[in-house]
């Protein structure tokens, strides 16, 4: 080839790309996901910061209401009481029956709550079950277990059980009769071996706990 067409053809300087170079990116890593799903009550603390997520709140538990027992309703000496609680897992049938369990309580003496059922005869052939309000636990007056009962009205049903109980029973059990002054002057003698007002319950208590 003659030198003056290389000279030539060197000088001439190759063709521009008209396309520009495309410049391949690598895909970006997938960042772990840093948010998770929001737990319940989230929301809701994210709008109100001052309200407690659901979740973290303390739960409500009501409070047991004494009742009826469905079981043995003499639990109840034949219904009522609903309200006065428990001790010992018996239901208290009455104000009177509450006080004398708090302050029996707090005196240190050991009682029971219609410990038992007892079978009981009327004169005219019939049967009943009675159960002593409380029976007081190694403490005796004459040899004999110590009942308490307690009544509220002159005619009350439980009077007549305890007299028919203490007819049968009588050699075993002490019965002390708990009551305000004018009930007790209507009860018969034949329902008690001692009674005692209901305003003088004090001091039978700080006599028993000796």
């Amino acid at each position: 080839m003659p030198a003056r067409e290389l000279a030539k053809k060197k000088a001439t300087p190759a063709p521009k790309s008209t396309k520009a170079a495309k410049v391949t990116r690598k895909p970006a890593a997938k960042t772990a996901k840093t948010s998770k799903k929001s737990k319940p009550g989230a929301r809701d603390a994210a709008r109100n910061p001052m309200r407690t997520p659901a979740a973290s709140r303390p739960a409500f538990v009501p409070r047991a209401v004494a009742n009826l027992d469905d079981d043995d309703v003499l639990m109840a000496h034949g219904g009522g009481g609903g309200g006065f609680g428990r001790c010992g897992g018996r239901l208290l049938a009455s104000r009177t029956e509450q006080q004398l369990c708090q302050r029996l309580g707090l005196a240190g003496v050991v009682h029971s709550h219609s410990p038992r059922h007892y079978e009981v005869r009327y004169p005219e052939g019939l049967v009943a079950a009675y159960a002593p309000m409380i029976v007081l636990r190694g403490r005796g007056r004459e040899g004999k277990s110590v009942v308490i009962e307690a009544v509220e009205e002159t005619d009350a049903p439980i009077l007549r059980k305890v007299t028919a109980f203490r007819s049968q029973y009588g050699q075993e059990f002490y019965v002390i009769l708990v009551a305000a002054d004018d009930i007790l002057d209507a009860v018969p003698l034949a329902a008690f071996d001692e009674s005692c007002a209901t305003t003088n319950v004090n001091t039978l208590i700080a006599r028993l706990a000796e």
